[in-house]
């Protein structure tokens, strides 16, 4: 037997395996590159981390100035705002949701919907709590935004921001 004979035989792939190769590659790039190339979700997850934020940074001012009872969010249909005690919002820290974006508030606390505020113990509290100082452990606060995919942000009662649900 001749040893460059056998040698020259297996040194390659043939056409038809690469053309093979080839086809399932393409199979694979043509199934698998909508899902890393959508940007589906990706303002719902913005609002997301920005509306923790928010939430924490009131929390935290609340917890900060007791004498005061006035530190929270404001929420309408095209935005989310922080309360701080009378001071205009500063447009940086205003988190706007835009037409696609929805926003749902789940909560007992009386107007929840339109905003409420935090204790001097970081607990969610209506906006009634400026007048009249309210306890923690009324109720949790959901928010949920809805859009391309659905996101929600949990204030639990007692005070604990998370994502997800409250449930």
């Amino acid at each position: 037997m001749n040893k460059s004979a056998s040698v020259k035989k297996w040194q390659g792939f043939s056409v038809i395996e690469l053309i093979v190769v080839i086809i399932i590659l393409g199979i694979i790039a043509v199934t698998a590159a909508p899902v890393f190339l959508s940007d589906d979700g990706v303002d719902e997850r913005l609002i997301e981390v920005e509306l923790v934020s928010a939430l924490r940074l009131s929390q935290e001012r609340a917890m900060q100035d007791v004498q005061r009872r006035c530190y929270g969010l404001s929420i309408t249909t095209s935005e989310i705002s922080p309360l701080e005690c009378g001071a205009g919002s500063v447009a940086e820290r205003v988190i706007p949701l835009g037409s696609e974006v929805n926003l749902t508030v789940n909560s007992d606390l009386p107007a929840a919907a339109t905003g409420f505020l935090f204790n001097s113990w970081g607990c969610p509290v209506s906006n009634q709590h400026t007048a009249t100082a309210e306890p923690c452990g009324q109720s949790s606060v959901e928010i949920v935004i809805t859009g391309a995919a659905t996101r929600s942000v949990c204030v639990q009662s007692h005070g604990y921001i998370r994502t997800g649900t409250c449930g």
